[in-house]
């Protein structure tokens, strides 16, 4: 166990690893024969701790690995009850190439943080208006007005004004609306 505990230290202590390791921040919760919890932030997705999941369960070397969207945590169960230095090193790389790969298919923290704020001022506008009104309506609103106040000025802007009310007004509830 000390063996396989001191080459964990090394392989951590690889520069060109480190590197790597601290651009995800990636900290080894635990580790003890045949098993080690690795823990990242940027793992506190759901889409990138399935990603996880699925290439470690992939691993001959593996037995099981759970990633925890939660805590940002993934558990590794090996088939062997000691890696070496350089077995360690391949792991923690493929954790980092998987999470960076996964990227592309999570949802933006900005978007998410727009979608709530819109959602949450929505709410608001309904219950001060006794749901006579939302963010919706009152962009209609407000573009519709400006499109006809400033058509003779600027027709070809005024249209596209005009079209986007339309489009806000006709459009279907719970297509465009996902939060």
């Amino acid at each position: 166990m000390i063996s396989s505990l001191v080459g964990l230290g090394a392989s951590l202590l690889a520069p060109k690893l480190l590197s790597s390791i601290n651009d995800q921040k990636i900290e080894v919760v635990h580790a003890m024969p045949g098993r080690v919890r690795l823990k990242c932030d940027r793992w506190k997705d759901e889409m990138v701790a399935h990603h996880l999941e699925q290439t470690f369960n992939q691993l001959t070397i593996v037995k099981s690995a759970s990633g925890s969207p939660i805590t940002g945590s993934l558990l590794i169960e090996f088939n062997v009850p000691a890696l070496s230095p350089e077995q360690f090193d391949e792991l923690l790389k493929l954790a980092v190439d998987t999470s960076v790969n996964a990227y592309p298919y999570v949802e933006a923290q900005l978007m998410k943080t727009m979608k709530k704020t819109v959602s949450s001022v929505d709410g608001l506008i309904k219950k001060r208006s006794s749901g006579k009104a939302d963010v919706d309506s009152l962009l209609s609103l407000f573009l519709l007005i400006s499109g006809v106040t400033r058509f003779s000025a600027n027709p070809a802007f005024s249209s596209s004004l005009l079209y986007w009310a339309y489009t806000i007004m006709t459009k279907e509830k719970g297509l465009n609306n996902e939060t």
